[in-house]
């Protein structure tokens, strides 16, 4: 069976029933929001460090994400964080010093200073430049996200 209107998705099949299918859309939607966006690069390894599959460890955050939003689209950036840390501290429990400081890298990484009110408990004061942000001036803002 699939949609009669574009983009004519397929909606469920003999080997995959509805449900299902669902729950893989939401996988896909999510894994550009975490792991293909380049907002999360030092994060979203910690998604599976617990789990032996990186998969399963993602379709775990997937169905967690989506029973505290039932969407997957129009999630702010940094609520989208907030919830990651959330799931990575209370879920995997992961230290959350570890996990708020892999989280501020990858937010600065996108050029921004500002940091979350949820983060700062688990950061050092101030704002010190570091290796990440030296020797990037003259890269575009958009591709500035991706580096290492």
């Amino acid at each position: 069976m699939f949609s009669p209107h574009p983009p004519y998705e397929i909606l469920q099949n003999k080997l995959i029933d509805f449900a299902t299918m669902q729950k893989l859309r939401r996988f896909a939607r999510y894994w550009d929001l975490i792991g293909n966006s380049g907002n999360f690069i030092g994060s979203t390894p910690l998604i599976w460090s617990r789990d032996g599959s990186p998969f399963r460890a993602f379709m775990r955050w997937s169905e967690w994400l989506h029973e505290r939003v039932g969407r997957t689209d129009s999630i702010a950036l940094v609520r989208l964080m907030e919830l990651l840390f959330q799931f990575l501290t209370g879920e995997l429990q992961l230290e959350r010093r570890n996990v708020a400081e892999a989280l501020w890298s990858d937010y600065r990484r996108g050029g921004r200073q500002d940091k979350p009110s949820f983060l700062r408990q688990f950061l050092p004061a101030g704002n010190p430049r570091t290796a990440l942000s030296k020797g990037r001036e003259g890269v575009p803002k958009r591709q500035r996200r991706h580096l290492v």
